[in-house]
């Protein structure tokens, strides 16, 4: 059975960020549907120095990232293919979530998402998804996430010494006896406790 990840995060740079460290971590071949802007995709990918080979696809033309046309399904998911056609067991991060809902609605979403779990499963490789919170309804993000084996939250909230971070472990994952752990930033870096992220990922990799 395959296992897909989903994170639910605060509006910010956080989710992508972590969802990319924990990626890297998989597989050294990594496809990014980003919605970001690219600086900022650079900027957080820099900071990790993972080495890894890095496709990234996005709606916004930039330098030598690929193009999508984000108002076609059809496109995003060919897209998709031709920037992991050569890669095995890759992991795929999709940031655009949000963007495909305001676009396509709840039921075509859904179904992108079944159809490109699918795909990637046949490639080996395993999905690495974010929602913004607040940027759908509570319903949509409940449904969007019924799809996902491993489903993650990270909240945010401004306390008077600054941004407070919190991993919060929805989905129960094996040797963990927590549900909550800190989260610390670095610039662009985003850091969970290194026993959470192995047990994450060997949680990906058993199940795959």
């Amino acid at each position: 059975m395959s296992t897909d990840v989903l994170l639910i995060a605060d509006p910010g740079f956080e989710g992508a960020s972590l969802l990319f460290n924990l990626a890297s971590r998989y597989s050294t071949n990594i496809v990014w549907i980003a919605a970001e802007p690219p600086l900022i995709i650079e900027s957080i990918v820099s900071s990790y120095e993972s080495g890894a080979k890095l496709n990234v696809v996005t709606p916004k033309q930039w330098r030598e990232y690929g193009f999508v046309n984000i108002m076609n399904l059809n496109e995003v998911s060919i897209a998709i293919s031709k920037a992991g056609e050569e890669l095995r067991n890759f992991a795929l991060i999709i940031t655009l979530i949000p963007e495909l809902l305001l676009i396509h609605g709840l039921e075509k979403t859904y179904l992108f998402i079944l159809n490109t779990m699918w795909k990637i499963h046949n490639q080996g490789g395993t999905t690495f998804a974010l929602l913004t919170r607040g940027a759908q309804s509570p319903k949509d993000e409940i449904m969007l996430s019924r799809p996902f084996s491993c489903v993650l939250r990270l909240n945010k909230n401004l306390g008077n010494s600054g941004w407070n971070r919190k991993l919060v472990v929805e989905t129960p994952i094996s040797n963990l006896d927590q549900e909550i752990y800190e989260v610390r930033t670095k610039g662009f870096r985003v850091e969970i406790p290194e026993e959470v992220k192995e047990m994450v990922i060997q949680t990906l990799k058993t199940r795959n």
